[in-house]
């Protein structure tokens, strides 16, 4: 009788320790995942940042006198004008990085099986 007990009980903590460890591996999986996703965004970030800036300290100046002689305004009318043009496009991509990081999706398998854990565990609980 005792033998069985002790078996049973090395069988749970057997099939406990099988358990953590794929939940453990799967998360290994999911921030690998998450890793390579965050790296591309903020890589995407990066770059854009860095040619939008220095694309606008080297074409801006140019780019206003071109303007001012052409059109015969004040320089720093047509400086103004580029200024807001530039910041209207600058809020339009951070509105749409603020709508592609609240669409990203990490860790979404472990998510669904903690869930999944969660439902048995309510349904699996004696009734008093």
């Amino acid at each position: 009788m005792m033998d069985l007990e002790v078996s049973r009980l090395k069988s749970l903590l057997r099939a406990l320790a099988l358990y953590g460890e794929a939940r453990g591996r799967l998360l290994q999986i999911e921030a690998q995942e998450a890793g390579v996703k965050f790296t591309a965004i903020l890589l995407l970030v990066g770059f854009a940042s860095a040619f939008l800036i220095f694309g606008w300290l080297l074409a801006m100046p140019a780019l206003v006198w071109l303007v001012s002689n052409h059109q015969g305004w004040p320089w720093w009318k047509v400086a103004l004008g580029a200024a807001g043009a530039h910041l209207l496009l600058g809020l339009i991509f951070l509105l749409r990085l603020r709508v592609l990081l609240a669409r990203l999706q990490v860790f979404e398998e472990t998510f669904k099986q903690f869930q999944r854990d969660r439902e048995w565990l309510g349904t699996s609980q004696p009734k008093n």
